[in-house]
């Protein structure tokens, strides 16, 4: 597990280049990027029900790319020789405007094709269409060259400054 959280000037709000996270695709990591998500909302200010619907969008997109013998259902593809190096990379790009968040599997080992896994019509469905729900923008895309990616971009209300 690695997390990458350097500053660099110009980067989002406070500065911040994007902070990544990768983590082994278990589910028992799904907290942990959940828990990024909350503390970087409180680092940026953001309200609590922005910051807890961040984290559900978080939580749900991570849920589709980690099932397996642990989680109570099969994989859609897997690559046979998986086992237990996957890993799962999430990518949190904070803006004055806007919060990107990129999740994928970095080796191309688990695949999420489109609205198969997270098809609200499926069995543990509604993953997706609680996203939707929550995000202004969710792209998905499943390809052998690229893999499988969920990008999602939340708008976020202007804040007005504070005055000293």
């Amino acid at each position: 597990m690695t997390a990458d959280l350097g500053q660099v000037a110009g980067g989002g709000v406070s500065g911040q280049r994007p902070v990544t996270l990768v983590i082994p695709c278990k589910a028992e990591y799904v907290g942990l990027c959940r828990l990024v998500a909350g503390v970087l909302g409180a680092r940026e200010s953001l309200d609590d029900e922005v910051i807890a619907d961040l984290k559900l969008v978080v939580t749900e997109a991570c849920t589709c790319f980690v099932w397996g013998p642990d989680s109570g259902s099969t994989p859609i593809r897997q690559a046979p020789d998986c086992g237990s190096s996957c890993c799962l990379q999430i990518d949190f790009n904070v803006m004055r405007e806007a919060w990107e968040i990129v999740i994928s599997d970095p080796d191309h080992k688990r695949r999420v094709p489109p609205s198969e896994r997270c098809d609200p019509m499926s069995e543990g469905g509604l993953g997706l269409s609680i996203i939707k729900a929550l995000v202004d923008t969710v792209e998905q895309t499943d390809s052998d060259e690229a893999g499988s990616m969920l990008r999602l971009v939340k708008q976020l209300q202007p804040r007005s400054e504070v005055a000293l």
